[in-house]
């Protein structure tokens, strides 16, 4: 960044920097979480995504009908556990960060606050079921961040006879 760089922009990215710390600093806490999906968007979300869902324009996407929010759930559920990183675009901007894994919370908070952003801000898709999650977490099993090229495609909620055996075949690598 350069002298050239207007102070409002560089105040903007150190507010959206300290803003994203802070969020990554809820997310590694220790502390129990049990809530609301309101609740869990707040503590988990809502730095980045902003309370409104509006995003940080170039910085974080919006959450309001977008296609990869009201789209496919195995998709969201996957972004949500094992995050991304890499471009993307989201009503016509471009992004380029890195979305947090979210793996540490459970299927059943997965599932709330997925079924929470789904249903507001001007959403309307179906509930996330903690089953869905489930299954796509066992069929997933342990992984790295997604390549956002190769999330596009990652879709769809798994049988449970095929989480149960990707499941096993993780286990036994």
């Amino acid at each position: 960044m350069t002298n050239q760089t207007p102070i409002s922009v560089r105040l903007m990215i150190a507010v959206v920097g300290f803003a994203g710390l802070t969020g990554l600093w809820s997310a590694c806490s220790s502390e129990p979480v049990s809530g609301s999906g309101q609740e869990l968007f707040q503590r988990y979300c809502a730095t980045c995504h902003q309370p409104d869902a509006n995003g940080v324009e170039g910085a974080f996407p919006p959450l309001r009908q977008t296609e990869w929010v009201l789209g496919d759930k195995g998709r969201i559920i996957r972004l949500v556990l094992y995050g991304m990183q890499g471009p993307i675009e989201v009503k016509g901007v471009s992004y380029n960060n890195v979305m947090t894994p979210h793996g540490f919370l459970t299927d059943e908070q997965v599932a709330s606050v997925l079924t929470y952003v789904r249903s507001n801000f001007g959403n309307d898709a179906d509930a996330v079921l903690a089953d869905e999650v489930t299954r796509v977490r066992a069929a997933e099993g342990e992984r790295d961040l997604f390549q956002s090229s190769r999330l596009r495609f990652r879709i769809g909620i798994p049988e449970a006879e095929e989480a149960t055996e990707a499941s096993a075949a993780t286990i036994e690598q």
